[in-house]
């Protein structure tokens, strides 16, 4: 008899949990009566809980604010996966370069980049000038530079043949820029055997437009151009002398950037400490 009884209430259990209903809710409000079949990273498939042909239908987790489950589960976390830091726990977020760029136009160029988010960090270079590869037309150079980029990844770190995300510092990017420098270039004219001195103090700000490389998760490789316009002081500067700030050039007030960095990640990790 107790055995009957016991699978009568197995049976009723099961029968009840056969018509429970899941609720979806939408990110315009509206509440939707379901049965969740599969739950993926991207997307939900569910049929309508009064659905008598049992459809199979599929809703983005973009588009979802909420799930209510029948069990009594609190929720499903539908959070954007490219925002979330824990699928970059292994990654380094400090990023050291030098650019090469600059070191040709007789600058030496060092660059910090910190990841603060997903798809955003932060970079700051120093140029001390006159360290560099010296050109023919210069007899010295003096002076300094410091920039402060912004930048914004422009591509998902997610692809369906892999098996995780992109490193965060990994991808194409766009990055405002602002920036202060200071110096002095001294030319050589060897047709008149003439000396100028050619002093700069400026503001500059514009964009930049690259792609970083992200090597065995250690490497760096940036590359990057961008405009740019300049407010400041620059004397003696003549009609055909460009104003020069090793991984820039221009005259009046507009400049042109282009960058080749070579770095290596250190520091901490993504990973952040349970509360």
């Amino acid at each position: 008899m107790k055995t009957k009884i016991c699978t009568l209430l197995v049976c009723c259990i099961a029968y009840i949990n056969s018509f429970s209903q899941d609720i979806i809710i939408k990110k315009d409000g509206k509440k939707m009566e379901v049965i969740i079949k599969k739950v993926t990273k991207n997307n939900i498939k569910y049929i309508f809980f009064n659905d008598p042909n049992k459809v199979t239908h599929t809703i983005d987790k973009v588009l979802v604010a909420n799930v209510a489950f029948a069990y009594g589960n609190k929720g499903l976390d539908v959070k954007d996966p490219e925002k979330n830091p824990y699928y970059f726990a292994d990654d380094k977020t400090q990023n050291i370069m030098i650019n090469f760029s600059a070191f040709s136009g007789n600058t030496l160029a060092f660059a910090y980049e910190k990841a603060i988010n997903p798809g955003q960090s932060l970079m700051t270079e120093l140029k001390l000038y006159g360290l560099g590869s010296k050109p023919e037309f210069e007899k010295g150079r003096s002076g300094f530079g410091l920039d402060l980029h912004y930048r914004l990844k422009t591509k998902s770190f997610f692809s369906k043949k892999e098996y995780r995300p992109k490193h965060i510092l990994h991808g194409p990017y766009f990055a405002p820029v602002i920036g202060f420098s200071t110096g002095t270039i001294a030319y050589n004219y060897t047709y008149n055997n003439t000396n100028q001195a050619v002093k700069h103090s400026i503001f500059h700000f514009g964009i930049q437009y690259g792609n970083q490389w992200i090597l065995q998760r250690k490497i760096s490789i940036d590359t990057s151009f961008g405009f740019h316009y300049f407010v400041g002081s620059q004397s003696n500067s003549g009609a055909y002398e460009p104003i020069r700030l090793g991984n820039m050039v221009g005259n009046r007030d507009q400049l042109f950037s282009f960058n080749i960095r070579v770095g290596f990640l250190t520091g901490k990790n993504m990973m952040k400490k349970p509360h």
